[in-house]
This record gives structure tokens, sequence and C-alpha cells, in this order.
């Protein structure tokens, strides 16, 4: 099932936004939500997407609001895109469903399991950013660093420098991936690989940078709910020398949900999930 997802037609929420999602892998499979990063688009995903369906997953990505073809939810906090989930789930006729989130994705997964802890069965974080009010942002990349930080101080400021960095570097793929560390180049040096994460990148941006910063203010705002009251299964997986999500984040994760399992990759920076997709699909197969 590769392709916009069913009919190619938008979902209608009660609110009158439109919600769009793509689907991959099994079509009768485990269900599986995936929260895509900051920023992303229901294109993100391991271009085999072969390996979902042997698997015998069914693999399902939203557009969150504001990102891609999903209509923008102004002045959203972390976990009210909850709604549109279970929104997606009932009429995809799922009455549980596992959660998967890449990087600034990660948040969001989150509050989805403590939004829906009757629905959400497992939860597995990738590279996952922790809140910033009680990990900081010692261990990023200096720009990273700097555009973290202008976030939580002056978010006007932030949306100016980020559109300006944006540009700079030739669209979102040029400034996630242009100064990446050695291990990141590496991941991207499949040229399948990379073209698919270029795509997705340019879709996220459909709308401009919506979706990106209704992001960044629900991220780095107080969140909502306590991640020690997580109570699903949660396996953890990190690189020890990501820039864009400390391996800090990961072990502060790791340390307060009651039920975590944490993965470390020795020698791995952010983007390894890339590398490692038919691994990760493995652990959600297993139980």
């Amino acid at each position: 099932m590769d392709g916009e997802s069913p009919r190619n037609e938008p979902l209608e929420l009660e609110d009158g936004r439109r919600l769009r999602w793509r689907e991959y892998g099994h079509p009768e499979g485990r269900p599986v939500l995936y929260c895509h990063g900051l920023p992303g688009s229901r294109l993100e995903h391991h271009p085999d997407s072969g390996m979902a369906a042997r698997r015998g997953i069914r693999f399902i990505v939203p557009d969150r609001p504001g990102y891609g073809r999903t209509d923008p939810r102004s002045g959203r906090v972390l976990g009210e895109e909850a709604e549109d989930v279970t929104a997606l789930a009932d009429h995809l006729g799922l009455a549980t469903f596992d959660v998967m989130g890449f990087s600034g994705g990660g948040p969001h997964a989150l509050a989805l399991a403590a939004r829906l802890p009757d629905r959400v069965r497992r939860l597995q974080l990738i590279s996952s950013l922790a809140p910033f009010d009680q990990v900081g942002t010692a261990g990023l990349a200096e720009g990273n660093r700097q555009l973290w930080d202008l976030a939580r101080t002056d978010f006007p400021a932030f949306a100016r420098v980020l559109e300006e960095a944006i540009e700079a570097s030739g669209g979102a793929y040029g400034l996630l991936v242009g100064g990446a560390l050695e291990p990141d180049r590496e991941v991207f040096a499949d040229q399948a690989l990379a073209s698919a994460y270029s795509r997705d990148l340019e879709e996220a941006l459909r709308q401009g940078l919506a979706g990106m910063l209704e992001d960044a203010a629900a991220i780095t705002a107080p969140w909502p709910f306590s991640v020690e009251s997580i109570e699903v299964p949660a396996g953890i997986w990190h690189g020890e020398q990501d820039a864009n999500a400390s391996i800090a984040m990961g072990r502060w994760l790791a340390h307060r949900l009651p039920r975590a399992e944490l993965t470390e990759w020795p020698g791995a920076a952010h983007f390894e999930i890339f590398r490692r997709w038919d691994e990760t699909l493995e652990a959600l197969a297993s139980d």
C-alpha cells in the first residue's frame, strides 16, 4: 500500500481542517503510526518500503498540522494533535496502534502515549528531542543550539533566523544535511535515500514554515504532560554522537519513562535510523 492513502482523499476533520496521510507496508499488518521529524511529512520513510511489508507492519504517516497537505492548527500545544490522530485511527478502524517518533516527532509520539493511553500499545523513540527546560541544549551542534535557545527566548527572531537559514542553505535538506557530522554524511551517501529524504523535506515545506514554527513553539514550551506518567512499553534508540538531539536527551527519557529500554548506537549520529530501518521495524514486529 504505497501511495496517497486511501483513494487519494484528505480526511475532513470536525474543525473543518483537512488531514493527509500515507501508508506503507502490509495493508492488514500491525498498525504503527509514525510521527515524522521537524520538518517532515507523510513521505518520510525508507525508500525500501518492502521492509515494512516483510515485517507484517502497516506503517501510517500523517502530515502534522501545517506540514505537507494537512491544514495548520494555529497556536497548538504539544499533544493537541491527538485529536487529529484519533480521528484518523477511527477512520481507519484502528482500536489500538503502536507509535514511533523520530527526532522532533519524538515529543509528539510521547504526547500521544500520554493523551491516548487506551489506544497506544507501545512507543518507539528514535533520536528524539526531550524537554529543553529539563535537559537544555548542551551537546547540540552550535547552530542547532543557537536556534533552539533563540526559540525559547525570542520566538519572532527565531522565525526570522530560521527562514534566512533555510534560504541560505537552498532548502531544508541543505540546512539539515549540509553541515551534518561524518556518520550522517555516510548515511546520505545512499543516493536513493538522499533523494527520498529531500523529497520529504520539500513536501514538508509546501505551505511554508507553518508546520515548523507550530512544532517549535509547542516543543520549546513546557510540556503539558508528565513523561513519568507514560506507562506503555517504550524502546529508545539514539546515536551517541547525535548533535541534533543529544544522547543526554535519550538518556533522560530512558531514566524517566517507567518501562523504557535504551539502545545506544556507538559512533552514530542523528540520521542513523535510515541505515537501521529494518532493525527498528523488527523490534516493533517482535512483540
